[in-house]
């Protein structure tokens, strides 16, 4: 008979595999939501607390909600529904939905979001761009390709809406990842002797400087660069369940893109 799983069981589990103190000083990470006690028999993992995720947490009758940004980023002085925020965080803890999130810990670890972004966009020889902080990977394609032919590859591997391309006029074979906005890293991308660098949230002024500094730049969008994580993690923590006899069912939300081109 399949023993009872607890939030505090999958808290345990999620922090072995993205330990907290991995995380940014300024992140907030970990139980943002609910009791540890409860006992969970649905997951659902997401990127974002948004309507959309909640509603499908409701409707699935998910225990716990796992998502990769924090549900609880600043400090709350109070929890109204004057804020569309707060007001999803209503809606879970009047149904007795946990949340945890794993937001810069679940970036920099093996198997996080830099690596199986690299993963996705089929980099070989992966190694960490940033071994300070551990964000970002860096690898090799197999074959050269033209910046064109390969902004079409990542634009249907990522099932982004659109990409910003900045052309350094290099071929690309040495590629820079990292998930989400990580415009910053362009100087250590360059110094590992990266020719490209995808990741989004890339602003004119950063483009700028990857593009004149002979870097080419691919922005294919904060969101699409971090959702591939979630089915990986899905995977990952089947096994882990299956390990352990834990009879818990896991799926994940699906989100709509936030910003796309018209």
């Amino acid at each position: 008979m399949a023993s009872v799983v607890t939030v505090n069981d999958i808290i345990n589990l999620l922090d072995e595999m993205a330990p907290p103190e991995l995380a940014e000083s300024w992140d907030n990470v970990g139980l943002m939501l609910g009791r540890r006690n409860k006992p969970v028999r649905r997951l659902l993992l997401a990127l974002d607390m948004t309507q959309e995720t909640v509603t499908q947490a409701l409707a699935k009758k998910a225990d716990m909600l796992i998502t990769h940004h924090p549900a609880i980023f600043h400090k709350l002085g109070n929890v109204t529904d004057a804020d569309w925020q707060q007001e999803l965080l209503l809606q879970l803890a009047e149904n007795g939905v946990a949340v945890y999130s794993a937001h810069t810990n679940l970036d920099c670890v093996a198997n996080g979001v830099n690596s199986v972004l690299a993963k996705r966009l089929r980099l070989q020889d992966a190694d960490v761009l940033d071994t300070v902080s551990g964000l970002g990977s860096i690898g090799e394609l197999e074959q050269p390709s033209k910046l064109h032919d390969f902004a079409v590859f990542v634009k249907k591997a990522l099932q982004a809406d659109y990409l910003t391309v900045g052309d350094a006029g290099r071929k690309v074979k040495r590629v820079a990842v990292c998930g989400g906005a990580g415009a910053d890293l362009i100087g250590l991308a360059l110094a590992q002797g990266a020719d490209t660098l995808v990741t989004g949230d890339v602003k004119y002024h950063e483009a700028q400087q990857a593009v004149f500094s002979g870097l080419n730049i691919i922005d294919a969008g904060h969101q699409p660069t971090e959702l591939p994580v979630l089915d990986d993690l899905a995977d990952r923590l089947s096994l882990r369940f299956t390990e352990k006899h834990w009879d818990v069912a896991i799926q994940v939300a699906r989100e709509t893109l936030l910003l796309k081109h018209i």
